[in-house]
């Protein structure tokens, strides 16, 4: 009798198992595929992009980046400059006024930053367009 009861909670156990890899597998291939028919959310996939298409990931323009990055150099180094050249010339080795000098050096350089992001101009949607159509023929 008790050998009996074994072999059902082993009959059992391997059920689980096959039931756990089933789960498994059906979910990797929802991840893979996300408008598999198997997916219990096929259709509201199959509505939305995927995440990874190049159609939706944003393309920043190259002058952008490097206003960025120049403005990030002045941003690191014109404060820093500003103490020491202050703290040596200016008050003659009071740190207050230069420290003040470097803090006022640093929003001038971040004001700068935002009126010349403000000005930029936006690339009309007739550019945008030609941008994409290229990006498909290369």
């Amino acid at each position: 009798m008790p050998r009996a009861k074994k072999s059902r909670n082993a009959k059992n156990v391997e059920e689980t198992e096959l039931a756990d890899i089933s789960v498994s597998t059906a979910r990797r291939r929802s991840r893979k595929d996300p408008t598999s028919s198997d997916s219990p959310h096929a259709s509201a996939n199959a509505e939305r992009p995927t995440s990874g298409s190049a159609a939706q990931t944003p393309q920043i323009p190259s002058n952008v980046l490097q206003k960025l990055v120049a403005f990030s150099v002045v941003l690191l180094i014109a404060p820093i400059l500003a103490y020491f050249l202050a703290l040596h010339y200016v008050f003659a080795g009071s740190t207050t006024p230069a420290a003040i000098t470097a803090a006022v050096t640093a929003n001038i350089v971040l004001a700068a930053y935002v009126y010349a992001a403000w000005t930029e101009e936006e690339p009309s949607s007739a550019d945008a367009s030609e941008r994409s159509a290229k990006r498909k023929t290369d």
